[in-house]
């Protein structure tokens, strides 16, 4: 897939919480397995920090919290995920940093 699927917009002083589910994709009874965030551009003074986890016990779905980032910035998470039945899958979200 190219391009972002969504953009979302979070002050720079909030830690705001965002649900990625995957249900919808995986095959009856497969499940994620791995999970890999990276935040594009890095800023070292003011990074968008990200806290990723599985919230149900199925591995279905995702909840990432970013926190941080410089206002007025536009940063892409490309997300990359694999499954127990091997797929590989890609997305990039978009966070917007406001003030």
């Amino acid at each position: 897939m190219s391009g972002t699927l969504k953009t979302y917009r979070k002050a720079d002083v909030e830690r705001r919480r965002l649900y990625l589910d995957y249900s919808c994709w995986l095959e009856e009874l497969e499940t994620l397995t791995d999970f890999q965030a990276t935040v594009s551009p890095y800023d070292a003074d003011q990074p968008l920090w990200l806290d990723v986890a599985y919230p149900n016990a199925d591995h279905t779905k995702l909840v990432m919290f970013a926190s941080g980032g410089i206002a007025g910035r536009s940063y892409t998470v490309s997300m990359k995920v694999t499954t127990t039945a091997g797929q590989v899958k890609k997305d990039d979200i978009g966070i917007m940093v406001t003030k």
